[in-house]
C-alpha cells in the first residue's frame, strides 16, 4: 500500500512538472497600429503590433484586434511557443499573440 501511495505521488510530480510552463520577464517598448491586407480567412483591418523585448531578442508581435492591451514600459511574463509569444496576466490567464517579425537572437527551443 505504502508503495502505491508512493508511486501515485511520483507520477502525480512528474505530471505537475511536465505541465509546468517556464516564463521569462519581457518589457513592452512601443506599440503601433498597422494596416493589414486581406487573407482567405480574416478581412483587412488594423492591428496593434508591439516591440517586445525578451532577453537579447526582440519581438514583433500582434493580435486580430486594434485595441491596445499593453502600455510602453509595462513588464509582462511571458513564453514563446513556436510562432506565438503567450503572455500572462497577473491571474494567470495567458494571452496569444503572433510574433510578425523578431530582431536579435532567439534562444534555441
Amino acid at each position: 500500500m505504502k508503495s502505491f501511495k508512493r508511486s501515485i505521488g511520483i507520477l502525480f510530480c512528474l505530471v505537475a512538472t511536465a505541465l509546468a510552463q517556464s516564463y521569462e520577464s519581457g518589457s513592452v517598448l512601443k506599440w503601433e497600429t498597422k494596416a493589414f491586407a486581406q487573407t482567405a480567412v480574416h478581412p483587412a483591418g488594423n492591428r496593434v503590433v508591439y516591440s517586445i523585448k525578451v532577453g537579447d531578442v526582440t519581438y514583433q508581435v500582434a493580435r486580430r484586434s486594434s485595441k491596445v492591451e499593453m502600455t510602453i514600459g509595462e513588464k509582462i511574463q511571458c513564453r514563446v511557443e513556436k510562432d506565438k509569444l503567450m503572455v500572462r496576466d497577473d491571474k494567470g490567464k495567458e494571452t496569444k499573440y503572433d510574433v510578425v517579425g523578431t530582431a536579435g537572437e532567439p534562444r534555441p527551443q
